[in-house]
């Protein structure tokens, strides 16, 4: 496991990341890629626990995800105009 990279080592990579490699589904590399390519239709992003209604805007969080990496699309992205997050932690988790 990878430990905390700062914000210059993902901007310096952040056009040539493998987005295979940071991504657990073709969904989830697809909204990657629309937030670093600035896709101006891409205006809202849900960050969820577990698949609610299969849309293309829900990046559903599962092992391989790096959260790290979808952070600082998130971050750049000047068109994103919703984020919304709902996940829920385990019982005795904080």
């Amino acid at each position: 496991m990878v430990g905390s990279l700062d914000y210059t080592y993902y901007k310096e990579h952040a056009q040539d990341v493998k987005l295979d490699d940071i991504t657990s589904s073709e969904r989830n590399k697809n909204i990657i890629q629309k937030l670093r390519d600035g896709d101006s239709e891409f205006t809202s992003l849900y960050i969820l626990d577990d698949d609610r209604n299969g849309e293309d805007d829900e990046f559903i969080v599962l092992e391989g995800d790096d959260l790290g990496w979808l952070g600082y699309f998130v971050g750049e992205n000047k068109r994103l105009g919703g984020l919304f997050i709902k996940c829920y932690l385990p019982p005795g988790t904080s």
